[in-house]
């Protein structure tokens, strides 16, 4: 077997890295073809939450994983990744069963730095680790800008970001730079300089993104036809995006076109639904007031991650507020072992319990939400109000 000899680099193969895919001989073939070209820091996880788990508590140098994986796929994983602003900055390789147009583009919409199709050879496996790891660092003033940029989007800090879009845009007319200054002028209500800037970026820079994001900002501006078209646009760009179609489905059941919103939810339902997906979903059915519907499709979800706790949040407080509290009960159980250090979650069990009279478990919860917060007044008052007499029926 031949080495991919670069010289690029070779201070920093002491930079761990992590392998994912739940095949554990995938697993040992990527970490043989790294350590045969001295890459020795190398962790190998089964799933995408472990990983995302793993991202969060160490510095990680780069992630290779499959695409097709359970719970969660090697697409939403990348998504996860390239959405965080603490983690978008990690180059992330992509391996799939096959190269078809949809896959590529899609991964490259959501800014994956490398595909590898199976089988593949050493070599090329080895040049796109070296790739890109080298595309970690901008190469100029204006790609440090946008790598800036991007950061300052991804934490919410629109206007700082727009700032600097247009500055960049002063020096160099770039589709990227376009696309995040439209989404930040969406999210700050812009919504007319929004549409009158991606308007002169129709053509050959049109993705599933822009189309994606234009919908989004016509359905806002009560233009619901335009929304509609975009949308529907976005879709046929981008078929595999389970996200596209769930914006889509949105929009129709927005607009009172439920056959329409429902025959869109079941092309995605038809396929394996991923856990982030069966969550999408079941959010979609709790803005229209369908617990039924909703509840059905988070009892589907089998390991979700931290990230989809406020749809369960949500969907417990929704069967509250219509007294069905031991159901609300249980998913607060559920949202606790996904993220049991939530001092916000423990405190609405605590309340919860209160409501039905179980003094002795709304006091084990509230304590709880004060261990981890001693700061938390809402579980301090309630705590309080709890009599010490009372017992649990």
């Amino acid at each position: 077997m031949l080495n991919y000899k670069n010289p690029i680099r070779q201070t920093k193969k002491t930079e761990e890295l992590i392998v994912v895919d739940d095949l554990a001989p995938v697993r040992e073939i990527v970490q043989f073809m790294l350590r045969n070209n001295r890459y020795t820091n190398i962790r190998s996880l089964e799933t995408a939450k472990l990983a995302l788990s793993v991202l969060g508590s160490r510095r990680i140098a780069l992630v290779i994983t499959d695409w097709n994986m359970p719970n969660m796929t090697g697409i939403e994983f990348l998504i996860q990744i390239k959405s965080d602003p603490k983690l978008f900055h990690i180059p992330v390789i992509m391996i799939s069963d096959e190269r078809s147009n949809d896959k590529v583009l899609y991964a490259v919409e959501e800014g994956v730095d490398g595909f590898l199709v199976k089988p593949f050879s050493e070599h090329d496996l080895m040049k796109s680790v070296e790739l890109a790891l080298a595309r970690r660092d901008p190469k100029n003033e204006i790609e440090r800008k946008i790598f800036e940029m991007k950061g300052m989007k991804l934490a919410g800090n629109y206007r700082e970001a727009l700032e600097l879009g247009f500055e960049i845009l002063k020096v160099r007319n770039h589709p990227r730079v376009i696309l995040m200054t439209c989404e930040c002028l969406y999210h700050v209500e812009e919504y007319d300089k929004a549409i009158a800037m991606m308007a002169d970026t129709e053509g050959d820079n049109r993705s599933s993104q822009h189309a994606n994001l234009q919908g989004k900002i016509y359905m806002k501006l009560g233009q619901h036809a335009q929304g509609l078209r975009a949308l529907e646009q976005s879709v046929k760009l981008n078929p595999l995006s389970h996200g596209r179609k769930i914006d889509l489905a949105g929009a129709y059941f927005t607009t009172g076109k439920i056959k329409e919103a429902e025959r869109v939810i079941t092309t995605i339902a038809d396929r394996d639904l991923t856990d982030l997906s069966l969550v999408n979903i079941a959010d979609l059915y709790l803005e229209q007031g369908d617990l039924e519907k909703a509840g059905a499709y988070l009892k589907r979800t089998v390991n979700p991650i931290p990230e989809t706790v406020p749809v369960f949040n949500n969907y417990a407080v929704a069967l509250r507020r219509v007294n069905r509290f031991e159901e609300a009960a249980e998913i607060y159980r559920k949202c606790l072992s996904i993220n049991p250090d939530s001092d916000v979650l423990h405190y609405n069990l605590g309340l919860l319990y209160t409501k039905i009279d179980k003094c002795q478990e709304a006091r084990e919860a509230l304590s709880n939400a004060l261990r981890l917060n001693p700061e938390n007044q809402y579980a301090k008052a309630l705590l309080q109000n709890i009599p010490a007499d009372r017992k649990t029926p």
